[in-house]
């Protein structure tokens, strides 16, 4: 038991690393908040908008925007480059 316990627990961080990371790119990326929640007991990477529109079709029971960003393993916001479009 205690070797699969061990094996469950190095496979969820590796799945949380692996979320984290893609948050963050995602982040950088469409320029959104996104957001790393444990669903059905896998990490999750959704924008702060999917998290609203799921709350709206009552795929999350009893959650609120708010909740969601307190409970949530990590919050990937957008960082800020140095090229910026508006210079020219």
């Amino acid at each position: 038991m205690v070797i699969i316990d061990y094996f469950r627990a190095r496979l969820f961080d590796w799945r949380r690393k692996q979320a984290i990371k893609k948050a963050q790119a995602s982040a950088d990326l469409y320029r959104k908040k996104f957001l790393v929640l444990v669903h059905h007991g896998r990490p999750v990477v959704v924008s702060m908008q999917g998290v609203k529109d799921m709350i709206r079709r009552k795929r999350f029971n009893g959650l609120t925007a708010e909740k969601a960003r307190r409970i949530a393993i990590f919050e990937a916001n957008p960082r800020k480059t140095s090229a910026h479009v508006s210079d020219r």
